[in-house]
């Protein structure tokens, strides 16, 4: 599904699908927080850092 607002590699995107597939929010934010460490950049660190705040929001009881 093409959406202008969001791209497929953004990580919020990535997320957010996921999440809307049905995978268990525990294992999305597992793989998300291995995506941020791999992550080189800063801004896209920054990018990751925010998919997983929306992850830690939408599914509280994953806060550690």
């Amino acid at each position: 599904m093409a959406d202008e607002f969001f791209e497929d590699d953004d990580p919020y995107f990535q997320v957010a699908d996921r999440l809307d597939a049905g995978e268990a929010p525990g294992k999305v934010h597992a793989w998300a927080a291995k995506q941020q460490k791999k992550a080189k950049d800063k801004v896209l660190r920054s990018q990751w850092d925010e998919a997983l705040r929306y992850i830690g929001e939408e599914h509280p009881e994953l806060k550690r």
